[in-house]
């Protein structure tokens, strides 16, 4: 199977979830770009196909027409409701999805539900406890041998000073977890299996969670 790649739909199909949903940002000449890659970054590591996956932070739904390519079932979780008409839309692609409104922490869904997970830009905004108890969820949701994909950007000052640059000035309260410390944590629940850095060549040289984006594929545990 060929390196799945985001499929991005036509500018104005999609509505924000909320006020600091990044969805505009991928139709942006240049930054959206850098934007897009990001996410083909970590989708280059999932092997699929997929049983049933979940989206963990699907926002405007921007992800899940291509990551219905890699699996038969779909569901969605965001602390958001809905936006209005992504189940149309999805619908009228031939993509049928099911969305939870709820906190990663404490999902509603029954133990090794899912085969395979995705987060793109969630887990550095929390640390900590709250780090601990969403990667101790999602591992329960897994099931054993089930894939973990995790991309995250930088958390360092070069970085925030990138974001204050395109409008997210206080990106440092937001962002309180690196890929290093994420890693680390779900070591208790998980096992590196692919590893992978952006912009490429430059961002493989740079020391774990020090390229401007990171992405890591991770294998559940058998004996949790």
């Amino acid at each position: 199977m060929s390196a799945l790649r985001l499929e991005l739909p036509p500018r104005g199909t999609l509505t924000p979830n909320n006020e600091v949903d990044p969805l505009a940002f991928y139709y942006k000449p240049l930054i959206g770009r850098i934007f897009r890659a990001r996410i083909d970054l970590g989708l280059g590591l999932l092997h699929g196909p997929y049983d049933e996956l979940l989206e963990v932070g699907y926002g405007s739904g921007l992800l899940l027409p291509t990551l219905a390519r890699v699996s038969r079932k779909l569901t969605g979780l965001d602390l958001e409701d809905t936006p209005p008409g992504l189940p149309d839309f999805l619908r009228a692609r031939g993509v049928e999805a099911t969305f939870a409104r709820c906190d990663v922490r404490e999902m509603p869904f029954s133990d090794g539900q899912f085969d395979c997970a995705v987060a793109f830009s969630i887990f550095e905004h929390v640390a900590g406890d709250a780090l601990d108890a969403g990667l101790a969820e999602v591992a329960r949701v897994l099931s054993p041998g089930g894939t973990f994909l995790i991309g995250c950007p930088a958390v360092h000052r070069a970085m925030s000073a990138a974001f204050a640059a395109i409008g997210f000035a206080d990106i440092d309260h937001h962002h309180v977890s690196d890929l290093g410390a994420i890693l680390a944590a779900a070591s208790r629940y998980f096992t590196v299996e692919k590893q992978a850095a952006w912009p490429p060549l430059v961002g493989d040289r740079l020391p774990l969670g020090w390229a401007p984006y990171s992405a890591a594929l991770l294998r559940r545990n058998d004996t949790l």
